[in-house]
């Protein structure tokens, strides 16, 4: 097999496999780097991982799709064991997780209601996080499994946000069908996969039971993917009677549909093999119910939208990559004249979040998100530095919040051994919305108004058995 079938196999494959639906990956993974891991990867119904995490943060909380873990001010690891196993017809693994550290208070501005569950909020308690991951069952018969667990998933073409479902938060427990990331052979050159989702009940502010119930489906021909998703949020009353079996087949029976909030999702990616190159868009338009205002009226006026290009080869090496990606989930301009969707903006559904962080897009409302990267990818290390502009509250508040921050991650393998580091430094502007219209022409910031901060994370996994 000549270098560069080989690099393409090895490498731009994966970013095939990550348009569809992948669980608990860092942006290094999602490039393709755990491919590389013979080890991890061997058919052995057994698996047994030890995972160590390391991190030092100057002051916000700081990192994005990370599991929903918590890394604030201070110093801290979390330490787990992950054990699996599976055969043809059964799956199960159980991880628990001890935290261990020193956390520092913040003097910040504070953010309520829809940015309340951004990244950079402080939790109260770092114990309100769930002291397993990645913990459930599956029965298997071919390519199809049903289960119920707590693993993270992603949906979507998107290496750095998902409009529906990405590892922002801690996986929620949840009942599922499908056949997770297997596409299932219907035809010469056609592949499908599907899955349903819907969570155990979640309680929001009023103290009322929520579930989140998804379908997601995918198309596959030749270069071309095709993606759908339908997620309905519904109960969230604390007066209405809502349960399990209703919110399970609510896409089905339509009980209540008109005031449940829902998301239709779309996305095309295509891809050039010889040239190396992913090119996706992703389209959601929210429906979201407006006080007797008919939402299917008013829905274009919040449709959001993710953009991206990935290439593998570039300044002629094919270890070397690069890649960008635009998310845009900014309020429609006729937010305060006519009723506009706006994306995660719910009270009932605890604005889109599980334990304080958003499970779809971490910039979250009335937002939009740019990321640049280039890195070097081989069989045994990695490195990538990335650039990253995003802004929150951009109909909602002149000015916005503006953040602006450079990444830098490595990893290395070694045997058994995987080791990530991953470095930002972080520059905001206009935290908590407290500058007006004077503070930008005259150039000056209210108190609060600029944080900086540095964030070091180091991931280390050995495979144990």
């Amino acid at each position: 097999m000549n270098l560069y079938l080989k690099t393409y196999l090895t490498v731009f494959c994966p970013l095939f496999l990550f348009g569809q639906s992948s669980q608990n990956k860092t942006l290094i993974d999602l490039l393709g780097f755990t491919k590389y891991d013979n080890y991890a990867n061997r058919n052995h119904p057994l698996s047994i991982n030890y995972n160590q995490k390391f991190y030092l943060n100057s002051n916000l909380p700081n990192f994005e799709n990370e599991n929903g873990y918590y890394f604030p001010k201070g110093y801290g690891s979390y330490t787990s064991i992950n054990m699996s196993y599976r055969n043809t017809f059964f799956e199960i693994s159980f991880e628990p997780i001890m935290y261990i550290g020193r956390i520092y208070n913040i003097n910040i501005n504070e953010k309520t209601k829809l940015f309340s569950v951004l990244n950079d909020v402080p939790l109260d308690d770092v114990e309100k996080f769930q002291k397993f991951t990645d913990t459930g069952m599956k029965l298997v018969y071919n390519k199809i499994k049903i289960g119920y667990g707590n693993w993270n998933r992603w949906w979507g073409p998107g290496l750095h946000n998902s409009l529906v479902l990405t590892n922002n938060s801690k996986g929620f427990y949840h009942y599922f069908l499908g056949s997770e990331d297997n596409f299932i052979n219907i035809s010469k050159n056609m592949f499908i996969k599907f899955n349903y989702i819907l969570s155990e009940s979640m309680i929001n502010q009023l103290n009322a039971k929520f579930f989140l119930t998804a379908y997601y489906l995918n198309l596959k021909y030749k270069n071309l993917e095709f993606g759908y998703s339908k997620n309905i949020l519904s109960g969230g009353f604390p007066d209405l009677s809502w349960t399990k079996h209703d919110a399970l087949f609510i896409p089905i029976t339509k009980k209540n549909i008109h005031l449940w909030d829902s998301i239709d999702d779309f996305f095309v990616m295509l891809s050039f093999p010889d040239e190396q190159v992913e090119l996706f868009i992703e389209i959601g338009r929210p429906n979201t119910t407006f006080l007797g205002n008919n939402p299917e009226e008013f829905s274009d006026h919040g449709v959001g939208s993710n953009i991206g290009l990935r290439k593998i080869g570039v300044f002629g090496s094919n270890k070397l990559l690069f890649g960008v990606e635009y998310t845009r989930l900014v309020q429609s301009m006729y937010y305060n004249i006519l009723p506009s969707s706006n994306w995660y903006d719910n009270i009932k559904y605890s604005y889109s979040s599980y334990k304080g962080r958003r499970w779809a897009a971490h910039s979250g409302s009335d937002s939009d998100d740019f990321l640049v990267f280039l890195g070097y990818l081989d069989e045994r290390k990695s490195l990538i530095f990335g650039l990253n502009y995003e802004r929150h509250g951009v109909s909602f508040h002149f000015p916005p919040e503006v953040k602006f921050e450079y990444k830098l991650q490595a990893s290395i393998k070694y045997g058994r051994t995987d080791i990530q580091i991953k470095y930002e430094n972080e520059y905001f502007e206009h935290y908590g919305f407290v500058d007006s219209n004077n503070n930008v022409w005259l150039d000056t910031f209210e108190e609060g108004s600029i944080n900086r901060t540095n964030s070091l994370l180091i991931n280390i996994k050995r495979s144990l058995y």
